[in-house]
């Protein structure tokens, strides 16, 4: 018996986010992200491949947008579950990394720049992302407002983006 109206299933994404810090400063590369194709600045990071762990994955984009050999994360930093109708359940997480080796020669051409960032120079850089799930969490987590592990669950609909719950 065939179910009318069926919902397709939607596409699954897993996004990998890398911290890395050197002394004072934090990793961020610079590409388009504003509503409107502005350039802005971000930890670098993105989706995973059929058949890559997530790690994998972290390690592969980061050497895409930014150059850099890095080793596995050594801390979860947080974790968002982000359900919008172009991606219904998309799960991200922000990972610190501590051992990175290279120089800054990004592959990817959606990335104009990558560079260390003073820590509150680069609070300024993502406050001015337009997307609340690009900008909240991390900017907790790296203010020390929101401790490590965090989850962050948000739902985007009809180009609003609504915190459900945070723990």
């Amino acid at each position: 018996m065939a179910v009318a109206n069926a919902k397709a299933p939607g596409p699954r994404v897993q996004l990998g986010i890398g911290i890395i810090r050197r002394d004072d400063e934090i990793l961020l590369v610079r590409e388009s992200l504003g509503t409107d194709g502005e350039m802005l600045w971000s930890p670098p990071g993105g989706g995973g491949e059929d058949g890559e762990l997530l790690h994998e994955a972290l390690r592969r984009e980061l050497r895409e947008e930014t150059g850099l050999l890095v080793g596995d994360p050594v801390r979860s930093a947080l974790f968002m579950n982000i359900d919008s109708e172009q991606h219904p359940s998309a799960l991200a997480t922000a990972f610190e990394i501590d051992e990175w080796a290279g120089e800054f020669t990004p592959q990817d051409d959606d990335i104009e720049q990558a560079e260390f960032c003073a820590l509150p120079d680069a609070l300024i850089l993502l406050g001015e992302l337009d997307s609340a799930t690009q900008r909240e969490p991390i900017v907790g987590y790296l203010t020390g407002a929101i401790a490590p592990g965090t989850s962050w669950l948000y739902r985007d609909r009809d180009a609003k983006e609504t915190l459900i719950a945070r723990w």
